[in-house]
This record gives structure tokens, sequence and C-alpha cells, in this order.
């Protein structure tokens, strides 16, 4: 699998041409501690393999694609106190490159590569990802070992290869979407495990561990840092505090998912904390809902995610105006202020391309959402779906969203509620 990805990655380059790509590393936090290593995703796509501190490079020259691996020392002492580093026949094992260096060798191997490559008549081009999400963001190992590539071989011409890597990876394979499913349904068992124990006077932190739980005892991670929000707290889009106390009568937003072999769940699911919806809050959420479904039944090849907001702009400009939420200026960007999809796949908020129409094999998200801060009422219904030749497939469809299906649920389910017990669980021995 990996080596088919890097055969159609070289396809897409020139003659001549080397691109890099750089598993990381992890930074230091505070003296010798460092924050977790989150492996870069394009080298995983790439490689397969989930290690700190490596270099692939594939080289297309002649008509020929070559690829080599450079990676550190296995170092026994290092290895008692963090375990080793990955042995050169694991890493071919994994990512079936024969080539295999050692990472001091990168610029005298490359240089080499370059040499040959060059002469008065033509040129060479290395590739690599120069993605940066803000202007004063820290180099990357991408940055750093290119700039001094180029120092001292100043007449190569780089270029930045997200867009290529971007266009294969927007293309789930099987595989992928197996695992995606798999994370959805993990996701499942929390969001219910949630269900089944909050109850008004919780923390949020206390429902959050619920979730903590399932992920745990499934070998999962976090797709990213969980927001459970209630009341007023659901209205900040990324609140992430966690930290306040639930009270009767709220709605519990949980924004959370699973990841599988680095594939990401992002579900987003609101229910009442006390088991019931309010007659306020289910006219809401129930506009959200059918919000949610509408955008869901309008995926098709050809459309952009942009179109499809603009959908749900007109969408709500018709259920908002007989609430009389749209009067005295107000309009629908009051309410809903975030796009109603993102890419979905080996990252949470995936890789993309300007202007992009989807295409069977794309996986993104479907979350409309609606917050009303005088009222304290946030709520957002986020799936997850697979586009098809003729539309797109639910992936998260089993995760209950129907506003009675969860309050029989909860009423069936939650033991907070079977006992009409309002307060918080404590643990005794």
């Amino acid at each position: 699998m990996y080596k088919q990805r890097r055969h159609a990655l070289a396809t897409l380059l020139p003659e001549n041409s080397i691109a890099l790509f750089f598993s990381g590393k992890a930074p230091y936090k505070v003296g010798d501690e460092k924050y977790p290593f989150s492996v870069d995703r394009s080298f995983y796509y790439l490689s397969g393999l989930d290690k700190e501190n490596m270099i692939l490079a594939i080289i297309r020259t002649q008509g020929k694609i070559k690829e080599q691996l450079f990676l550190e020392h296995y170092d026994e002492e290092q290895a008692k106190w963090v375990g080793g580093k990955l042995l050169p026949e694991e890493a071919a094992d994994i990512s079936e490159i024969e080539e295999i260096f050692w990472l001091e060798e990168a610029m005298d191997m490359l240089g080499l590569q370059i040499s040959r490559f060059f002469d008065h008549e033509s040129r060479v081009d290395i590739y690599a990802d120069f993605t940066r999400q803000e202007a004063y963001q820290a180099d990357s190992e991408a940055h750093r070992f290119t700039r001094e590539l180029l120092r001292q071989y100043p007449y190569v011409t780089l270029h930045n290869a997200a867009s290529r890597i971007s266009s294969l990876r927007l293309i789930k394979e099987d595989t992928e979407i197996d695992e995606l499913k798999q994370a959805i349904e993990v996701t499942r068992q929390g969001i219910l495990a949630m269900m089944d124990h909050v109850c008004s006077g919780m923390m949020e932190n206390q429902v959050e561990a619920w979730f903590d739980f399932v992920l745990k005892t499934n070998g999962c991670s976090h797709s990213f840092p969980s927001i459970i929000a209630s009341g007023r707290n659901a209205t900040v889009l990324h609140y992430d505090e966690n930290n306040q106390k639930i009270k009767k009568n709220s709605l519990l937003l949980c924004d959370l998912g699973a990841s599988c072999h680095y594939m990401n769940a992002d579900i987003t699911r609101t229910f009442p904390a006390s088991g019931s919806f309010t007659k306020r809050q289910k006219e809401i959420y129930n506009i959200v809902l059918e919000a949610n479904q509408t955008i869901m039944s309008l995926v098709h090849p050809g459309i952009t995610l942009k179109e499809l907001n603009q959908e749900l702009i007109h969408f709500y400009e018709e259920r908002l105006k007989p609430l009389g939420l749209l009067k005295r200026g107000k309009r629908v960007e009051d309410y809903y202020w975030h796009g109603v999809s993102h890419m979905l796949g080996l990252e949470t908020h995936d890789v993309s391309l300007s202007g992009y129409k989807l295409r069977p094999g794309n996986v993104f998200t479907i979350e409309p959402g609606l917050y009303l801060e005088d009222e304290g009422i946030g709520i957002r219904i986020e799936d997850n779906v697979l586009v098809t030749e003729d539309g797109c497939i639910n992936l998260s469809s089993s995760i209950i969203k129907d506003p009675d299906e969860i309050e029989a649920y909860m009423q069936e389910n939650n033991i907070h509620l079977t006992n009409n017990r309002q307060k918080s669980p404590i643990l005794r021995r």
C-alpha cells in the first residue's frame, strides 16, 4: 500500500526531481521533557512509519523511481530510558523501502544524487511540504533541512509538494475507510457512555471522563481535545475548558472523536443533561437536525464545500425568520459563523485544495450549528460522510441524533435519571 502511494506521488513529479518528507521531532517542553511526538501525516501516509527524526526521499530520474529512507542509529543506552529507535530491517518490513541509510548521511547522499542530475542544460527540482498555518509558525524540519540543502547546492529549485500530496490523500482507500469506521464506532460507544451517566450538577469533565474511559479501553487516542460544553459554554465554538458545573435543564454539546491508526472521527452530538429537551431547545434542535439532513442530501460529485455552506445559510434564512430571530438587523451569521464542512482523514481538519470539487472517495464532515447566546442554547450536529458516485454515505448514521430517540435512550439507560438522582456521582471504596 505505501509503495503504491509513493509511486503515485512520483508520477506527479517532473524528471530530475526529489521529493522529501520528514517524520518530524517532538519539541522540548521544559528541561529534558518533550511534548508528545505526533508524526507528520504525509510522511506516515507514504511510509507507514511512526517514529521521529526520519527522512523519506522519493527520486525520479530517467523514467525511474528510487526511494531512500534515512533514520537514526539505534542507541542501547537511550533505549533503556525511552525505548529503542526503529531498526533498518523493521523499517524496511513496514515501508517496503530497500535503500535505508543513517540520518547523518542524508545531506551527502542527496547531494550525490543532485550532482548526478545537474548539467548546464537541466534543472534539479526539490519538493517538500512547506505548509504553514500562520506567518510566525516555527520552521518545520522541511524548512530547516532544505535551507541547508539550498545553501550547499544553490542551483536547485525548491517547490511546495503540498498540493501534490494533498491530491492523493483526499481520495480515501478502502483500508482508510475501514479504520475510520472503527474510529466512529468507538466514538459512538463513548457518546453513549456519556449519555448513560450525565446528570445536572455534574462537572463537564466528569462526563468527559466516561468518553476517555471508552477510548482507553479500546486502545484509541483522541482525534483532538474534546469539547464538552454545557449551556452558554456551547455557544463558544472551540470551548475546551470543560470545567463548569452542568446546570439544570442545560444542553450538553459534545464535539469529539476517536482516532484509529491516525484515521480521525469527528462527531458532535447535543443532548439534554436532564434527559428531556425543553420545548424551546427541541424547536432549535430540530432546525439544526433538518439542516444536517438537507445538506447531506445535496452532496454529489462536483459540488464544493463553499457551495454547501452557502446552501446552509439560505436554509437558515428561511427557518429563522418565522422564529423572529432575524429582526432588528440580525442575520444568520449572528447565530452561525463557521463552515458546515471540512475534510477529514489523517488529520481532523484534513488536507484540501482551493476550490476543490468533491469526488468519490472524499470524506468530510457535515456540521451545521445554531448558537443563541442570550438563551444559553448552543447546538451542533456533526456527521462524517463519504462521497459516492451519486451522493454520499453517512458513516456515522449509527450514532443517534433524533431528539425523540435521544430522550427515549436516556430515560431507559441513564442510571442517574433512572434512580432519580440529580447530583454528581462520588466514587467510594
